[in-house]
């Protein structure tokens, strides 16, 4: 008889798109996936990598065991269960001899697109005592915190996308990745479709980027500045707003502190001296900005691209005070905007909580005196926490989701310290760096093996909208729910875990499914009217609206200058970007194939299976060197090889690359990590130890023939 196919419904958990998807499965295999059209969300859209999903779950490097390490340095299966016993062992006896701070736990991107693992993870690393909790949030989005924390936080909600009429996106590429910068459901699921329709009904558009990328394409407006001026650039913008009195009087006067200090900060960068450097024409900075300040409603956010660069405090500082400036957030009286259905609802008010500069009080790391922000040390320092001696030395870290050998910067930093470690545990689905340097590597499900629902995912949805998925392939008898392992090591250490206020018996643990019930238990639609509908629940305007201050807050303001912004600002404007011995600038550049390093070694997903260094066309030239030439990229951190690709969307001067490639094994074909060129030393940012990762200053060389087979 023909093999049988059914096709099921579910939705994808590669990004925070969380798209609906049709799934032909044959024999326990998916044979394909498919956008579903009829997902109140996505609309039928999906990315090359989400259709890529059976690969994923079934391919030739999938583990279905788990792995230990042997004494020559090879992995071998082990069953999870022997697994956990000897690292919670393992675990114990570190923390008897060098105390719990010598416990470390790296919470990665992919974490969060399972529901329970996140609260998991982080209910076994509280049963440690440790204070050394890293994820990729400090990699490339902690200006975001600290901007939160210098500025202060205005608690009536942002405008949305769905009334605005300008929009102005820094340093993000949502047509490709999928993200709009700050998690406010601008453009997230189908962007290229979501922003030509806000375009043809009246938004403008702004895009910021020293690229002309897929997204700048649909814009109005499109600045381009020399990579690593952001700042300025902002600076430049916010001048133009408020020396033409383009700003929100009302909202400024209610709501903020310091508008005159801003005001005089910012008087002496004038669109020229923008122009000088930035590179963006004085009259179109002018341009920009009576736009962005002309428009009734609609915020400007940032991305990676700004967060990683020279100078990302304050950059962000400045882009959040344009918005602030412009008024841009939900007044008294308002439709709020509560996205949430199954998390609680947390009520909107129009008050400031006041910037409680958290990292002043927090713990405070042996490592440059730096302190933990919203109980995360920076990544930034989690190599020298492995290698610096010291009585709390890291000396075990467990890696839930992520991929630090090949995110953190100082890639041969981090693969000395990665290596160093008495204990290495990765819990990744194939064997990326971190697991063939770990010790143990716990073979966890693959998204389509697990039960599932999108409460994390909440707040990046353009409307109220939950969506529950039952497992549809049978897991692998070797693999366990992230979850779980979590909940099994917290019990073989003899560790209580607490979820959802409950404290769960290890002996006798609750299913997937009633985890994620007990999850959605405060939400505003019962969990069982999610489950019962397949391509995800609606759930409507909530009715909620933004309510008034109250007694204690309505004294509190935003501080749009603190001394240290100001005296980031100064540095910034007298900042030389590039050198003659490094011309160029190296930026980050995204993919669709890739989410970081997930899908880059999915065989004929990424076109050519590497990541190129991009430059202008009269760059190469001028360099003496032709396309597909094998290139040495240097900095002052260290230096790769390359293949040189000619692109006419960079301005010159500029050489683009993607992070997140390579492999510790010299025998993959797998590309080159971009973060040899990155350094923990020269660049980086006070409060959130963050290095330059874009940005960065380069020179291009050819590799002569001999030296190409080296």
């Amino acid at each position: 008889m023909p093999p049988v196919t059914s096709r099921r419904t579910s939705f994808c958990r590669l990004c925070a798109s969380s798209c609906g998807v049709l799934l032909d499965v044959e024999d326990g295999r998916i044979t394909r996936v498919l956008g579903d059209a009829q997902h109140p969300i996505s609309g039928g859209y999906t990315c090359p990598k989400g259709r890529r999903g059976g690969d994923l779950a079934h391919g030739p490097d999938r583990l279905t065991t788990s792995m230990r390490r042997t004494g020559t340095g090879t992995h071998e299966p082990v069953p999870v269960a022997r697994a956990t016993a000897d690292i919670a062992d393992r675990l114990r006896t570190i923390v008897d001899r060098h105390g719990p701070d010598a416990v470390a736990l790296f919470m990665g991107t992919q974490q969060n697109f399972a529901a329970l693992t996140p609260p998991m993870a982080r209910a076994w690393f509280r049963g440690t005592g440790s204070h050394k909790l890293f994820s990729t949030m400090t990699i490339d989005q902690s200006a975001k915190w600290v901007v939160a924390e210098r500025m202060g936080t205005y608690l009536g909600g942002r405008q949305r996308l769905e009334d605005a009429d300008v929009w102005l996106l820094a340093g993000t590429n949502p047509v490709v990745s999928a993200n709009g910068g700050d998690g406010d459901g601008a453009v997230v699921q189908n962007p290229s479709v979501t922003l030509r329709a806000a375009r043809e009904r009246g938004l403008r558009l702004i895009v910021v980027d020293p690229r002309h990328t897929e997204t700048a394409a649909l814009a109005d407006v499109h600045l381009a500045p020399r990579p690593g001026t952001d700042a300025v650039l902002f600076a430049g913008l916010l001048h133009v707003v408020l020396t033409e009195q383009l700003h929100d009087t009302d909202f400024c006067r209610r709501y903020t502190a310091d508008l005159p200090g801003l005001v005089d900060a910012v008087a002496d960068v004038t669109p020229t001296v923008v122009h000088r450097i930035c590179g963006v024409p004085a009259d179109r900075v002018r341009a920009a900005a009576q736009v962005f300040a002309g428009g009734s409603r609609g915020m400007a956010t940032s991305g990676t691209g700004l967060c990683m660069g020279p100078h990302s405090n304050l950059a962000e500082h400045l882009v959040a005070a344009l918005n602030v400036v412009c008024g841009r957030y939900l007044r008294e009286g308002e439709r709020a905007d509560d996205r949430a259905v199954l998390t609680r609802h947390a009520p909107a008010r129009a008050e400031v909580a006041p910037p409680a500069r958290a990292y002043e009080h927090g713990f405070r790391s042996r490592i440059g005196g730096v302190r933990a922000m919203r109980g995360e040390l920076p990544s930034g320092i989690l190599t020298d926490e492995i290698l610096e001696p010291g009585p709390d030395r890291v000396r075990a870290l467990i890696v839930s989701g992520g991929n630090p050998a090949a995110a953190l910067p100082d890639r041969a930093k981090a693969l000395r310290a990665l290596r160093s470690l008495d204990l290495l545990v990765c819990i990744d689905p194939r064997m990326s760096d971190t697991a063939r340097l770990a010790h143990y590597v716990i073979a966890p499900t693959t998204m389509y093996e697990r039960a599932d629902h999108t409460a994390i995912m909440e707040p990046f949805f353009p409307r109220p909208f939950a969506q529950f998925t039952p497992a549809v392939l049978p897991a692998p008898p070797g693999v366990v729910d992230d979850w779980r392992f979590f909940l099994d090591l917290a019990a073989a250490s003899g560790q209580p875990v607490k979820f959802a206020g409950r404290i769960l018996d290890p002996d006798a643990p609750p299913t997937s499914e009633q985890m994620l019930a007990m999850m959605a238990e405060r939400g505003r639609v019962p969990f069982a009217d999610v489950v019962t509908a397949p391509r995800g629940h609606l759930a409507g305007a909530s009715g909620a609206v933004v309510g008034p201050a109250t007694e204690d807050g309505a004294g509190h303001r935003l501080m749009l200058l603190p001394a240290d912004v100001r005296a980031e600002l100064v540095a910034a404007l007298t900042d030389r970007v590039v050198t003659e011995q490094f011309p160029l600038l190296l930026t980050v550049r995204r993919i669709r194939e890739a989410v970081n390093s997930t899908g880059t070694r999915v065989p004929g997903l990424v076109p050519g299976g590497t990541n190129p260094a991009s430059l202008h066309p009269d760059d190469l030239t001028a360099l003496g060197i032709t396309d597909g030439q094998v290139v040495t990229v240097r900095s002052a951190a260290g230096r790769l090889r390359a293949t040189a690709r000619a692109d006419r969307t960079l301005a010159r001067g500029t050489v683009s690359m993607t992070h997140c490639f390579g492999s510790v094994d010299p025998r993959d074909d797998a590309g080159v990590n971009v973060n040899a060129l990155t350094g923990t030393g020269a660049g980086v940012q006070a409060i959130n130890a963050m290095p330059t990762m874009t940005a960065v200053p380069v020179a291009v060389g050819a590799v002569a023939p001999e030296e190409e087979l080296s």
